[in-house]
């Protein structure tokens, strides 16, 4: 299944995409940070057999637009994705969250309802468990190894995943090369001044009142946000669904992306069904 590349204008922003898949369904495919869509490169071709896909680059990321902290908040992002889905006219998907992207999708479940058919959180963020030590520490670096660099970003990579041995070249340059020029350690910088946790965490009365089907996935050994915040969104949203993934870890999607597949698909299927 072949996935293609594009660059639309949603509002005030040049926003990079990938998409694949022509089917009735169209899935939302959210990243994190320091990463971007190619994150989701493994998944996309499963998914595309039976829905359409799209995987956006975040603004301030990967091949999107670059802006200052105040626009790169979970809640702007938010606004950004509509504003993209309008520009795609888009009326609703499916949207599949990971890191930050599990707090956007959890934002737009609330605040975007009439846009949201479903939502899953992958290995996401959520109430106050972010940002995550490590992201904080770009802001006052206090040793080299805490500056906003590509070496920080390699680090955080590396200690994300399960299966270190999927950490190709080709995947490690395809999350440094967007940062690998002069801005790109400030960059880097807004786009972790951007995050602060009552962002996800003003939101959870409205996750308790969600008639929205949810599902959770968190990796069994995912060392920055453990399975416990899973269990604790499951016990947040109404009637959702919670399952942990064996041998992953933070990027499921790497360590094991036919599996993070198949429970996307499954997420899907039972609300069709």
């Amino acid at each position: 299944m072949q996935i293609t590349e594009n660059i639309v204008q949603a509002g005030k922003y040049k926003m990079f995409y990938r998409s694949a898949g022509t089917g009735d369904q169209t899935i939302l495919l959210l990243h994190g940070i320091p990463t971007n869509s190619f994150l989701w490169v493994h998944v996309i071709p499963q998914l595309a057999q039976n829905y359409t896909v799209i995987a956006p680059d975040l603004v301030g990321y990967g091949a999107s637009d670059r802006s200052t902290n105040d626009e790169l908040t979970l809640p702007m992002q938010a606004n950004h994705i509509v504003t993209l889905l309008d520009a795609l006219g888009i009326q609703s998907v499916h949207v599949v969250g990971h890191d930050l992207g599990g707090g956007i999708a959890q934002i737009l479940a609330v605040n975007y309802t009439e846009r949201i058919e479903s939502f899953m959180v992958v290995d996401g963020v959520a109430f106050s468990n972010w940002p995550l030590p490590k992201v904080v520490a770009l802001r006052y670096p206090t040793a080299p190894e805490f500056e906003p660099s590509l070496y920080f970003i390699e680090k955080m990579l590396r200690e994300g995943l399960f299966h270190q041995e999927l950490l190709t070249p080709e995947l490690l340059n395809a999350f440094l090369q967007p940062f690998n020029h002069p801005t790109g350690p400030q960059e880097l910088l807004e786009a972790s001044l951007a995050l602060n946790h009552h962002q996800t965490e003003d939101i959870v009365p409205g996750l308790q009142k969600l008639n929205k089907p949810a599902t959770f996935l968190y990796g069994q050994y995912d060392r920055y946000l453990p399975p416990y915040w899973g269990n604790r969104l499951k016990e947040t949203v109404p009637n959702s669904t919670f399952n942990i993934l064996p041998e992953c870890s933070h990027y499921s999607m790497l360590d094991n992306p036919l599996l993070v597949s198949q429970e996307i698909m499954n997420h899907i299927n039972k609300i069709l069904a």
